[in-house]
């Protein structure tokens, strides 16, 4: 294997819950890793709605891990994980909802990190904190992960206001007992708050619905006008810039650090409004 001057990076998305922005998370880190380093191998494994695979600009592949009994197949993991081993790149995986436990039993019996920092991986998991009805199981599965990986590999919490504000008792996630009780676990805590704008709101959603990345969003050539492509490449920006204070870079001397995680705000309020 030839010697690069980046850190491979590899980033499973996971949640066992669907509908709480898992592939929204995916979309984001696969543009980030494109932009600060090369573009990522990135796979589909979500059975029972693949809509990463559906953004062409990220070059997805599906890879179905289910046998005809909807079981997962180690086997099948084993030739995805095989893939990403061989490769010279990061690699980005949106997993699906339905196999999440079945996704972190495989992990963890074969002890996969240790076999991917072997092969000179730097490992994120990401998981999400939503609002409303979800928000009990989704901070059941950060839990979950931190203590089951949070020694071995980087614990990214994505607390996603987007639909709703996430807080408890009027605390916001980095005082709540969860996460406190686990923050020496915890790499770093994303926060997404509600866009002040309806016309942010309504672009940012647009993108998503159109399966465009920001760079096909934003470009001169986009079908899109020049305010939108504004504001959309200010959501980009935040974003991107949030994304930087929480992972470093993805070069060799820069190494993923195990300090207190701070939460960073990726688009913070009124600053991605025209």
């Amino acid at each position: 294997m030839n010697a690069i001057p980046y850190r491979k990076t590899l980033h499973f998305i996971l949640s066992g819950k669907g509908g709480v922005g898992k592939t929204v998370v995916a979309r984001i880190v696969s543009e980030y890793v494109t932009e600060r380093c090369v573009p990522p191998l990135c796979f589909d494994t979500d059975q029972t709605n693949a809509v990463f695979a559906a953004v062409p600009a990220f070059n997805v592949e599906k890879v179905n891990l289910f046998d005809g009994e909807d079981k997962l197949n180690p086997s099948r993991f084993d030739q995805m994980m095989g893939t990403i081993i061989e490769s010279n790149a990061p690699v980005v995986i949106d997993s699906g909802s339905s196999s999440y436990f079945e996704t972190l039993e495989y992990i963890a019996e074969n002890d996969l990190i240790e076999t991917l920092h072997d092969a000179g991986f730097d490992v994120y998991l990401h998981c999400i904190v939503t609002g409303g009805a979800a928000m009990r199981f989704t901070v059941e599965n950060c839990v979950e992960l931190a203590e089951w990986f949070g020694e071995r590999a980087n614990i990214c919490v994505w607390v996603n206001h987007f639909w709703e504000p996430v807080e408890k008792d009027g605390k916001p996630f980095i005082e709540w007992r969860e996460f406190v009780e686990h923050e020496h676990l915890i790499a770093a805590v994303m926060e997404i708050p509600r866009m002040n704008s309806q016309m942010t709101q309504a672009d940012f959603s647009l993108m998503l619905k159109e399966n465009l990345s920001f760079a096909e969003a934003t470009a001169p050539d986009s079908h899109l006008n020049t305010m939108q492509r504004s504001r959309l490449m200010r959501v980009c920006r935040t974003l991107f810039g949030a994304m930087d204070s929480a992972f470093g870079n993805f070069r060799p001397e820069t190494k993923a650090k195990k300090e207190s995680a701070k939460p960073a705000t990726a688009i913070k309020e009124g600053e991605a409004d025209a």
